[in-house]
């Protein structure tokens, strides 16, 4: 398949952050004589829209909003951001997409603004056409910027591939009509991805036999 267009996702797909977003959770959950839970757990129960996952892990919504709870997971998550670093073959990947000639964008359920900064100072604005943040920090999904990100290119959706490491993500493939393959490691477990039925990469420099 001869792909034209790639859009990744960002967080756990390019940029290993999966491991900060359950200890800042823990934390939160910590405070509020909650109980922690493990990697694994998070790994089965993750997903979106974030609400629920935050329902699963017994929050309680109408005592402590979504709105405030998720302020305090943004203020952690953010004080700590700059200890996240890319994946290994990330650079090298995306290098290599490049210089065959295939444009790429970040597709991401992160809030704009900070996601513009955190690339730009990881020092990969350069490879990406553009990056599509949410102008809000609740994560709810990102299937309308997909939808009006596919509907700006010039080329067919099966021209398209899209990049990420959750079930959404691959909800959002179907959705803006973009082929799709998921990456291990990131917030949710192989399982969970592999029940997707799409192809599941141990690495990203994987991604470079498919174009």
């Amino acid at each position: 398949m001869a792909y034209r267009h790639l859009i990744w996702d960002w967080n756990g797909t390019l940029l290993d952050d999966a491991w900060l977003c359950l200890e800042v959770m823990n934390g939160l959950m910590t405070r509020r004589s909650m109980r922690p839970v493990t990697a694994r757990f998070y790994q089965e129960e993750f997903g979106f829209p974030v609400v629920e996952y935050y329902r699963k892990l017994g929050f309680d919504l109408e005592r402590d909003s979504f709105e405030a709870v998720s302020r305090e997971f943004i203020d952690g998550y953010n004080r700590r951001r700059l200890e996240c670093s890319l994946y290994p073959e990330v650079r090298a990947t995306v290098e290599a997409v490049r210089a065959q000639g295939v444009g790429q964008v970040i597709l991401s359920a992160h809030e704009h603004r900070t996601l513009v900064e955190l690339v730009g100072l990881l020092g990969l604005d350069g490879y990406f056409s553009q990056l599509i943040g949410l102008d809000n920090i609740y994560a709810a999904g990102k299937a309308a910027n997909g939808r009006a990100h596919m509907a700006s290119l010039p080329h067919a959706p099966h021209e398209v591939l899209l990049v990420g490491d959750t079930t959404h993500d691959y909800e959002v493939a179907r959705e803006i009509g973009a082929d799709c393959v998921l990456l291990e490691g990131g917030h949710q477990s192989r399982a969970r991805l592999e029940a997707c039925g799409v192809p599941v990469l141990r690495s990203h420099i994987e991604v470079l036999a498919l174009l």
